[in-house]
């Protein structure tokens, strides 16, 4: 690879005898990986349905050379999260329970905040993204792995963390960086490469932290990471980080590099609040009556029908368990979006049939054939009458509608294969 030279002269002195082993993984052609997704699949029924995918621990695995994700029905499903190993790491660090809420910080496009989610299935996970269209991105991959206890926001994260206070019991901030672990496999990331490059990242970097550390609760947990292998962005801002914020002390850090794991590489640093830890907090729910809407979940989706609900600018959205008010946030979508009630009548929305557990009562299974005609926005014949999810192997690509013996198809147009 043609890499700088004052990065190779760095990585040099920082590797010593492991330079030349570095120097052959980024030689080497780029292991393509993805994650099982919990809320859909286990990894053995991923293994049973795709024995050509490899098992590399736990929810990863690696893709077959030239397999195409995303004219998989199990990937348009949300069964899997194309993310590559070290990537996978970050999230998996931080110690969560059950009914914790948690906070990703800088989420797009989205796979950290799917392990977050999943691991946390009666608490909350807000998803945090700067930048709009890749907040867009955030929630619809979100969408996809079903989540339904997700608030997506799209804020600078020093006004997010001024607007909810200390509020979460785990933060991420997998922080916009020099992007050196993705060299072998984004070009750009060379090209952009400089050791001035660096020094802004890292400045950027203890910008966010300073803002991150407001929101943990004591006792909570702060996972900071990069894919870049500089001490500047990585063991540098840690220590900074340290001297700034006493109250914090560090547990554990870790790196990956290329010739020491199947990643690209990472680097992830686990920190705690030092104070007493304290219960989750969560708002007293609110409730709307929404006559359209209940009867809709009692003929539909009876599991649903004794959940809190909150409408929403004629939009209906199941709520999770909220640590703070969402006033003064700028909200993409808190919870599950339902659907909403357009002229007398509820028209069930996307999300609802993508939601983990597959909620909607009625549902015609597909093969892996007519799942594609369905993808590509097909209509298909059934005997089935009213509003459905239409399935494969038993998750759910999305809503038809039958009628007169055909399944009307109501995938939305942006999400369907060419």
């Amino acid at each position: 690879m043609n890499l700088p030279q004052a990065y190779l002269n760095r990585m040099k002195d920082q590797l010593g005898e492991a330079f030349p082993a570095y120097l052959a993984a980024m030689e080497a052609p780029e292991r393509r990986a993805a994650r099982c997704n919990p809320l859909k699949m286990s990894p053995e029924g991923m293994w049973a349905l795709r024995p050509g995918f490899t098992p590399a621990g736990g929810e990863g695995f690696l893709l077959p050379e030239g397999f195409a994700p995303g004219k998989d029905p199990l990937h348009c499903a949300g069964a899997y999260y194309v993310q590559e190993l070290s990537a996978q790491m970050p999230a998996g660090l931080l110690e969560l329970t059950p009914d914790m809420a948690v906070l990703d910080l800088c989420a797009a496009p989205g796979g950290k905040s799917g392990q977050l989610a999943a691991k946390v299935p009666q608490g909350v996970l807000f998803a945090n993204e700067i930048v709009p269209h890749r907040a867009n991105v955030l929630l619809g991959n979100l969408e996809r792995m079903g989540a339904k206890n997700a608030v997506v926001t799209s804020m600078d994260p020093e006004k997010l963390i001024a607007a909810t206070g200390p509020v979460f019991d785990a933060v991420l901030v997998d922080a916009p960086c020099a992007g050196e672990g993705m060299f072998r496999k984004d070009p750009e990331a060379v090209r952009a490469w400089s050791p001035e490059h660096v020094i802004a990242c890292a400045k950027r970097q203890r910008a966010i932290l300073a803002s991150a550390q407001g929101a943990v609760k004591p006792g909570g947990q702060l996972v900071y990471s990069t894919c870049s292998f500089s001490p500047a962005e990585n063991e540098e801002n840690v220590g900074w980080f340290l001297d700034a914020y006493p109250d914090f002390e560090l547990l554990e850090e870790r790196r990956l590099y290329p010739h020491t794991s199947l990643g690209e590489g990472q680097y992830a640093a686990r920190l705690r609040h030092k104070g007493a830890a304290e219960p989750a907090g969560y708002l007293p729910p609110k409730k709307e009556k929404a006559p359209l809407v209940e009867a809709f979940l009692r003929d539909m989706c009876p599991d649903l029908c004794g959940e809190l609900r909150l409408l929403l600018d004629g939009r209906s959205l199941l709520l999770p368990p909220l640590p703070c008010s969402l006033e003064g946030l700028r909200v993409l979508r808190a919870g599950l979006l339902l659907g909403e009630c357009v002229k007398g009548r509820f028209v069930p929305a996307h999300a609802l049939a993508m939601a983990a557990g597959l909620p909607l009562r009625q549902r015609t299974e597909l093969s892996e054939g007519d799942a594609l005609r369905y993808l590509r926005g097909e209509t298909l014949p059934t005997d089935l009458s009213g509003w459905c999810a239409v399935t494969c192997h038993g998750l759910a690509l999305g809503l038809a509608k039958g009628a007169g013996g055909v399944l009307k198809n109501h995938l939305p147009k942006g999400l369907r294969l060419n």
